[in-house]
């Protein structure tokens, strides 16, 4: 916490320096009014210095979150607690917070989207208030707020002590990438298309484990039975096969070495997309994406069946920065392809590797 003394004109030192000296020369000159209005702008001067310093130590504050992540555009509201431990009340107590950009995160209140958030709120001795406050993700990342602060008052309102918190106190706010169902045809016609081989990557179809509606499966795959006695088309449930790999590689380095896609942002949710849809049919999912981590590897989330694994790659996905370390496409897919599950199917998202590497790889994403 760091207090600043902001006085107006009046009450800066030079001036009550002067002020001082004026007191003195229409003291002994017998200028009694103007003797007085020096001395009542020193007496001025003197209280709000005492009130504030006094004031200034009791006001304390507290924010509270009860979201740890949230997607853009989705709305979240965090509580902020601030108490008064003085036995003199405060007035106008004015409140001001600021993002750091527009474009990561904005207070919103209705329609109202701003960048900066400013209350005034008085305090009675002893006392504590809690204020909500709106917040709106608008681009992915791990965004900090830049400033917080308090304009403290006199009671006249002569002159006001800022009071600002510091740079690690600032509340974060986690904002992952959008989760949408995938709608990419080309890529549901190839996965259609491994369905509907004898034996499927993502189901046994030895192991009927009940219907469901049809969704243009081939023929075979009509469970004519249930059809008759529902009326409606169902198609035959199969056990998944737990067991099938996926390694998805996310490359989002342009034509240069140090130039990313200006579609960064589209290719990450497609990943996100892809990924989803993947652990809902069962898969495994092992990500491989071209960002240095802090101990400079290439960032990697490992094959795993749990649900929790959506959350990871989704999270991991958030911590991706623009002005981060990314290496060079050839070492990237060189690294991995070296080091990935050599029982899984590769799956390209952005910039491809050389030609002569990509027979073992699909590129669903350009």
């Amino acid at each position: 916490m760091k207090i600043h003394n902001e006085p107006p004109f009046l009450f800066t030192p030079l001036v009550l320096i002067l002020n001082v000296i004026l007191l003195i020369i229409s003291s002994f000159a017998g200028y009694s009014i103007l003797a007085f209005l020096f001395s009542a702008v020193l007496s001025l001067a003197l209280f709000s210095r005492i009130y504030l310093n006094m004031q200034v130590k009791k006001v304390s504050w507290k924010i509270k979150k009860y979201h740890d992540a949230s997607s853009i555009d989705e709305l979240v509201n965090c509580q902020i607690e601030i108490r008064n431990d003085s036995a003199l009340p405060m007035y106008r107590l004015k409140l001001n917070m600021e993002s750091r950009s527009g474009s990561e995160v904005v207070f919103t209140g209705g329609d109202d989207e701003s960048s900066i958030f400013s209350i005034s709120l008085d305090l009675p001795a002893r006392t504590q208030k809690t204020i909500t406050v709106t917040l709106k993700g608008k681009g992915r990342g791990i965004h900090r707020l830049s400033n917080l602060e308090f304009l403290v008052k006199d009671p006249l309102f002569l002159q006001a002590y800022r009071v600002e918190s510091g740079k690690n106190d600032l509340p974060s706010f986690k904002i992952l990438p959008r989760i949408e169902k995938i709608r990419d045809l080309k890529l549901k016609s190839i996965l259609q298309g491994y369905k509907q081989t004898n034996y499927s990557l993502f189901m046994d179809e030895t192991s009927i484990i009940g219907t469901k509606d049809y969704e243009n499966e081939s023929f075979r795959h009509i469970h004519w039975l249930a059809t008759a006695k529902e009326n409606k088309l169902l198609a035959k449930k199969y056990q998944k096969v737990h067991g099938d790999l996926y390694s998805i590689f996310l490359n989002m380095v342009g034509a240069g070495q140090f130039h990313l896609r200006k579609d960064m942002e589209e290719l990450i949710e497609y990943t996100v997309s892809v990924c989803l849809y993947l652990i809902k049919e069962g898969c495994k999912v092992e990500l491989w994406v071209n960002y240095a981590t802090e101990h400079h590897d290439i960032m990697r989330l490992k094959n795993d069946l749990d649900r929790s694994q959506l959350r990871k790659l989704i999270e991991t996905l958030a911590l991706i920065n623009p002005n981060g370390r990314f290496f060079p496409s050839e070492r990237f897919y060189q690294h991995s392809l070296r080091a990935k599950d050599t029982k899984s199917l590769g799956l390209i998202i952005g910039t491809p590797p050389e030609p002569t590497v990509r027979e073992q790889l699909l590129h669903i994403k350009r």
